[in-house]
Formats: C-alpha cells, sequence, structure tokens
C-alpha cells in the first residue's frame, strides 16, 4: 500500500524479464504527488487528503497495513480538488483514516479546521463531506469550522464504538462515555439541524451485560440517526484477537438485534421530522428500485427518491 506509484515500473519489469517481480516496503515513504487520477462518473469525488493511523485500537489492523499518519499539503489537495470541481464534481469527500488529525507532520502549522474553511471557499462546489473522524480529537476548532461553512455537511459521523467505560479502555479509544457524550452535545448545539451516525461493535472480548446496557444507554442519549452495527471478530495480528472472548455467539447474536431494533427506533423518528418538507437534493442518478424516479441524499445524508 505504500508503494503503488511504482507499479508501472514492477509491470515493465515483469513483461520485460518474464519473472514474478516482490516489492514490499516494510514502511510507509513520503507521499507522492502528481499521480494521474481516475475518477468514476458521478457528482461525487473523492480526495485522500491524509495516509496512515496512529490510534492503534485494539481490533483493528490498519496501523499495521497503512503504516504511521502522514498528511498532504494543503496545496496539494486544494488543486485537486479544484481539478475535480472544473471536470464538473459538485460533491467532494474528504478521506483519512482519521481526519481529525490532518496537518500532523506538516511543515505548515495547518489543521482539518483550517483545510474545511479553504476547501468550503473553491467556487463551484455545492457540498463537502468527511470520513472518517475519531471522537477523541474531534476539537470546538472544526465544530465551528463547520458551523460556520456554507457547504460543509451537517453529517457527523462519530463511531463510538462501545458505550461503556471498560469496553472503550480495553479497546483503546482514547475516551470516556462521557466524553463522548460531551462531544455530542456540543455538535447539536452548534449545528441544531444536523444528523449524527455512528459505529457500535457488540460481543468485544470481556463485554459483560452491564457493558452492553451501557452501551443502550448511550444509544438512547445520543439518539442516532443511524449506525453500523457489527459483532465483534478477530484481526490477527491486533491485540484484541489475542483476548479471551468466551461469549457465545448466540449472546452476541441477541445483543445486536437489541441494539438494531434501538437504532433503527430513532432512526425512524429522524426521518419522520422531514414528512412534508422540501428540503435541498443533489441528484445522483435514477432509482433502481423505480426508473421513473431519481434518487439523491439531503447535506444530513438522508437518502430520498
Amino acid at each position: 500500500t505504500h508503494n503503488t506509484h511504482r507499479l508501472p515500473e514492477l509491470l515493465e519489469r515483469t513483461l520485460a524479464t518474464g519473472r514474478p517481480v516482490m516489492d514490499v516496503w516494510e514502511r510507509e515513504g513520503e507521499i507522492v504527488e502528481e499521480l494521474p487520477v481516475h475518477r468514476n462518473p458521478g457528482i461525487r469525488a473523492y480526495v485522500n487528503i491524509m495516509y496512515g493511523c496512529d490510534n492503534f485500537c485494539s481490533y483493528c489492523i490498519v496501523p499495521y497495513v497503512r503504516g504511521r499518519e502522514r498528511s498532504r499539503r494543503l496545496k496539494d489537495i486544494l488543486r485537486e480538488i479544484e481539478t475535480a470541481v472544473n471536470q464538473g464534481y459538485r460533491e467532494i469527500m474528504l478521506l483519512g483514516q482519521n481526519v481529525n488529525s490532518y496537518g500532523k507532520g506538516l511543515a505548515e502549522e495547518v489543521d482539518f479546521a483550517d483545510l474545511l474553511t479553504k476547501v468550503d471557499q473553491l467556487p463551484g462546489l455545492e457540498r463537502i463531506r468527511y470520513m472518517t473522524s475519531h471522537p477523541k480529537n474531534f476539537s470546538d476548532k472544526i465544530i465551528r469550522a463547520i458551523a460556520d461553512s456554507k457547504h460543509v455537511c451537517e453529517h457527523f459521523h462519530l463511531p463510538v464504538q462501545a458505550g461503556g467505560n471498560h469496553v472503550l479502555r480495553w479497546m483503546n479509544r482514547g475516551y470516556t462515555r462521557e466524553e463522548y457524550k460531551e462531544l455530542i452535545r456540543r455538535v447539536r448545539e452548534a449545528s441544531p439541524n444536523c444528523s449524527i451516525t455512528t459505529d457500535i461493535i457488540v460481543g468485544f472480548p470481556n463485554e459483560t451485560d452491564e457493558d452492553f446496557q451501557d452501551t443502550l444507554d448511550v444509544v438512547n442519549e445520543c439518539r442516532y440517526d443511524g449506525a453500523y452495527t457489527f459483532i465483534f471478530s478477530k484481526r490477527e495480528g491486533t491485540p484484541a484477537a489475542k483476548m479471551t472472548d468466551d461469549t457465545p455467539l448466540s449472546l452476541k447474536e441477541k445483543r445486536l438485534a437489541k441494539l438494531n431494533e434501538l437504532v433503527n427506533s430513532y432512526s425512524l423518528k429522524h426521518n419522520q421530522e422531514y414528512l412534508n418538507k422540501i428540503v435541498p437534493v443533489l441528484i445522483e442518478g435514477v432509482s433502481e428500485k423505480d426508473p421513473t424516479k431519481a434518487f439523491g441524499y439531503t447535506d444530513t445524508m438522508k437518502l430520498v427518491n
């Protein structure tokens, strides 16, 4: 993943010699700019702002395979976005394993809030989205930059992963349930019409019934618009893979079903708030289920047909 820019050279060497070529880098190198970009047609362009991750959540393999965090220079990001806009794209998705860490290691003093403000000023853009953001460093400066922007969507995806402090510590998430709930309160205060989604893992090693109830309590307090929910699965090479996991799969499945039922109840309530309202939708194409309809999303990431 660190040296994909060398693919043409490696292909040429293989074609010339007729032999397989192995070229694996143990460590990440400098970010290589000016690589050719091929984008799928549509309204949305994906733009990487950084690579790697320094968080080392105990269940995640990403830092080991993607390397440490490296940020692209602001001018290179803005130039790529301007090119995409000139090609007709109207929505930009800024990508990074943890976009809130943007700016780390750069010579210039710039952070993710600064980047959002700069991109927001580019002409021709309709919407700006980003993923993924880590709750532990979703700063007040970022919250304010989004609230003050014209084009940054008020959809906040803030993965809580678990609601119990014991489990959060075992996961190495870097925040407590109390700190997370306070973050949600500040986000809603600055952007009262926003939508908030999350990721949640059930059945993490050593998760008790009390821990799971803590997760349900967080869902009840945060009232998510939606959630990506999972049963814990081991990733070889991660600390969590070595933890004792004696919770029966049947119990994990029951917990997941109960969690999904609760999340869906809040999703329905939030969606019903849109009844009889007219809101801006950026059209993406023709509905797959009904060719007489178009589909697109609101700025809060609600699918509309």
